[in-house]
Order: C-alpha cells, then sequence, then structure tokens
C-alpha cells in the first residue's frame, strides 16, 4: 500500500452477527478515515442486499479456495470470522495462506474467549488459528468475545435453539441453568473491530477479550422486565435439549457436541473465567460498552410480545 493511498479492508463475515454491523460502521465513514471497505459474499441476493447501502462487495466462498485469493487481491487488512463447524481450521488456513502471498498486513479475527488451557475442542481451535496467525508474520489483532448478548434475541437463526424471547409470553428459554457468564454485544465487538482496522499499528499483537457484564439468564430476564415494561421470565432448558435441537437444524456435529459440553459445564459455574468483566471498550472504541439495560432499549422491538 503506498503512504499516500488509504487502505483496503475486507470483511470475511460480512453478513455474520459481527460483521453485519462491522460494515456499516466502516462504510458509514468517510473514505478518507476508513480507506475502502469491501464486503464478502457467497451470493449475488447478499451481493446486492449490500449495493443497495452503497457497500462494496467481491465474491468469496470460503468452501472454494480458488476464490480466496481473488477476493484478497489489492486488500491492505482483513477481517476475519469463520462460521461454527470444525472447517475454520481448514478455511482460515486458506484465508491466512492466501494473505501472506497477497501481502495482506493485518489480519483482526474474531474468534473466542476461552482459559489458555481449555480442553474444550472448538475453543481450542480457535486458539489454533490465533497461533497460525501469529506465525505467518501478518501483522495481526485477536478478538475474544464472551457469550453474544444476541444469542438471547428470538429469530437469531443460528441461535434460536440455544435461547430467545418469545413473542408470546416473553419467556426466555435458555440452557447455562442460573450461573452467571459475560456477555458483549455484537455491535461492541463490531467497534472494536473498526478501530483496530482504523489504526492497526496501535493494537498490533494484541488479544483483547471482551466481556461487558456478568448476568444470568435470570437476571437478564428481571433487567427485561424493569426496562421493557413487560414481564419476562427465564425457562431453563437441559443442553441435552440444545444438541438435540440444533443436530436436527443441521449443525454440523462435531461443533454441536462441543457447543453442547460448554452449555453444561457454563450451568456448573466448572470454566474458570466465564463470568469475568473486562472494561476495555470505551478505552478501544471511546464508547461506553453496551450493558444489558442499553441492548434492551436498542433492542426493543424484538424482545416486546
Amino acid at each position: 500500500m503506498d503512504v499516500n493511498d488509504r487502505p483496503t479492508v475486507l470483511v470475511i463475515g460480512a453478513t455474520s452477527s459481527i460483521g453485519k454491523f462491522l460494515v456499516r460502521e466502516l462504510a458509514a465513514q468517510p473514505r478518507s478515515q476508513n480507506g475502502r471497505v469491501l464486503a464478502a459474499v457467497r451470493s449475488e441476493q447478499k451481493a446486492e442486499s449490500f449495493r443497495k447501502q452503497g457497500i462494496e462487495t467481491v465474491h468469496l466462498d470460503l468452501n472454494q479456495t480458488e476464490t480466496i485469493a481473488s477476493a484478497l487481491q489489492g486488500v491492505d487488512r482483513v477481517f476475519l470470522v469463520t462460521g461454527y463447524t470444525v472447517d475454520m481450521l481448514p478455511q482460515s488456513k486458506a484465508v491466512i495462506d492466501a494473505a501472506k502471498k497477497m501481502g495482506v498486513q493485518h489480519i483482526v479475527h474474531a474468534g473466542a474467549w476461552a482459559p489458555a488451557d481449555t480442553d474444550l475442542p472448538h475453543f481450542g481451535w480457535h486458539q489454533y488459528v490465533e497461533s497460525y496467525i501469529e506465525r505467518s508474520g501478518i501483522g495481526y489483532t485477536h478478538l475474544q468475545p464472551n457469550m453474544f448478548m444476541q444469542n438471547l434475541l428470538g429469530g437469531n437463526s443460528l441461535w434460536e435453539s440455544l435461547g430467545g424471547s418469545s413473542k408470546e409470553n416473553g419467556a426466555i428459554h435458555f440452557f447455562l441453568e442460573d450461573a452467571r457468564i459475560g456477555w458483549i454485544a455484537a455491535e461492541d465487538i463490531a467497534s472494536v473491530a473498526a478501530a483496530v482496522l482504523r489504526e492497526p499499528a496501535k493494537h498490533d499483537g494484541k488479544a483483547y477479550v471482551l466481556s461487558a457484564e456478568a448476568r444470568s439468564v435470570p437476571e437478564i430476564a428481571e433487567v427485561l422486565t424493569e426496562v421493557l415494561g413487560k414481564p419476562f421470565h427465564s425457562v431453563p432448558n437441559s443442553p441435552d435439549e440444545f444438541l438435540a435441537a440444533v443436530l436436527k437444524g443441521g449443525m454440523e456435529p462435531t461443533y454441536a457436541h462441543c457447543a453442547h459440553e460448554t452449555l453444561k459445564r457454563f450451568g456448573r459455574g466448572a470454566i474458570p473465567g466465564q463470568a469475568d468483566v473486562y472494561n476495555n471498550i470505551e478505552a478501544l472504541t471511546g464508547k461506553k460498552a453496551m450493558l444489558w439495560r442499553d441492548f434492551a432499549v436498542k433492542h426493543r422491538g424484538e424482545f416486546l410480545y
């Protein structure tokens, strides 16, 4: 990249919970601040949706390696998030290898929080990807969010089986028993990613654990009741019910079983640090972190019944 030019930023996972907010935030700023922003998409339908918002797109299918190098042509910075499947390993490796060949300068990888010595396989997969990025020699920043607040929104296609508010009676189904866990809004993860992509040198070689507020789901139901003025209540379901539902819904079995075991341990409070909070959002983005009260107000229409 010429020092007089603005960088080209590619968002891989542009339609994900984080990616959709990231693309909007980057595209909302003048090109002189963020440079050129490209949303990676697999289908013409998704490309058209972005184009209607004035956002450029590029075709990229992580299962078709020949599309990866093409999508990375002329790209300086990459945001990388993959799907909930063991395929994240070969997919991420293919992106990283191509990025090195194509001269990408910085990768922001959105993984997941977990203790460094975790024995839960899918958390380990994220750690493997982080290690491979570090080994590549490309500049990097790791984002390690805990549980997404969006997971309790009804209508979330992936996580409908994990939890969500009912439009019928204010029920919030969940699989964590009454354990506390750290929560983070996808909007805040995206804002951190945007800040890093704007000034990667300030964040090079760093990892940010993102967890803004620790609450149990029954406590969240109380917050929703207070803020939204209608009664909400938590309905505990077993992790076994989660496993059956996601397998029926087509989740990749290896990942599904990993998530099942994780929910069991979260429910017992058996993962050290699962409710830890890191007050770093404002320092990284200049904006206060979204807490559950704020999230309830912003997503009022998705919670109300």
